[in-house]
C-alpha cells in the first residue's frame, strides 16, 4: 500500500513538473516572438526614418545654417541608438546593453548644450561603461556561437545538416 501510494504521488509530481516545463516554454516562446515583433516595429520605424535624413542631406551644403546639421547629427544619433536597441533585443547579453547605454550617453553630450560639470559627468559615466566592461564584465554571459537568441531555429537547422551529412556518407 504505501509503495503504491508513494509511486502515484511520484507520478502526480512527475506530470505536474513536466506540465509546468511545458508551460514555461511555451511562455518563453511567446516573450522571444514579442520581442521579434517588437524588434520588427523598431526596424520598421528605422527604415522610415531613413528616408527624411537622406532626404534632408542636400540642406547640408548649405554651410550658413549650423541648425540644419545639428538636426542631420540628432537623427544620425538616433538611428544609431535605434540600431543598437534592435540589436539589444535580439542579441540578449549584458554587452548590446551596454552599447545602447554608451551611444544614448554620447548623444546627450553631443547634442544638448550643457554646463561644463554636466559634461564631465558624461564622461564620467562613458569612462564607467568603458571600465564595466573591461573589470566588471562576465563574458560567461554572453551566448556562444551566434549571438541571436533563437535556439528552437539553430536546432532545426544543425538536426537538417546533420541529417543531410548523415544521408550522403550512407549514400556513398
Amino acid at each position: 500500500m504505501k509503495n503504491s501510494t508513494e509511486k502515484r504521488l511520484r507520478e502526480r509530481i512527475l506530470r505536474k513538473t513536466k506540465h509546468n516545463h511545458a508551460f514555461t516554454d511555451w511562455l518563453e516562446l511567446v516573450t522571444e516572438i514579442f520581442e521579434i515583433a517588437v524588434a520588427v516595429i523598431v526596424l520598421v520605424g528605422f527604415v522610415l526614418s531613413v528616408i527624411p535624413i537622406v532626404r534632408d542631406m542636400p540642406a547640408l551644403l548649405d554651410s550658413s545654417n549650423e541648425y540644419t546639421f545639428h538636426i542631420f547629427l540628432e537623427h544620425a544619433f538616433n538611428l544609431v541608438i535605434g540600431i543598437e536597441f534592435i540589436r539589444m533585443l535580439i542579441k540578449h547579453t549584458p554587452g548590446s546593453a551596454l552599447e545602447v547605454l554608451l551611444f544614448a550617453i554620447a548623444r546627450h553630450m553631443v547634442l544638448s548644450d550643457e554646463s561644463a560639470l554636466e559634461l564631465v559627468l558624461g564622461v564620467a559615466s562613458i569612462a564607467g561603461i568603458f571600465a564595466i566592461r573591461k573589470y566588471l564584465y562576465v563574458h560567461s554571459f554572453e551566448s556562444h556561437g551566434d549571438d541571436t537568441s533563437f535556439e528552437w531555429f539553430r536546432s532545426e537547422t544543425e538536426e537538417k545538416e546533420e541529417s543531410k551529412e548523415t544521408d550522403a556518407k550512407d549514400a556513398e
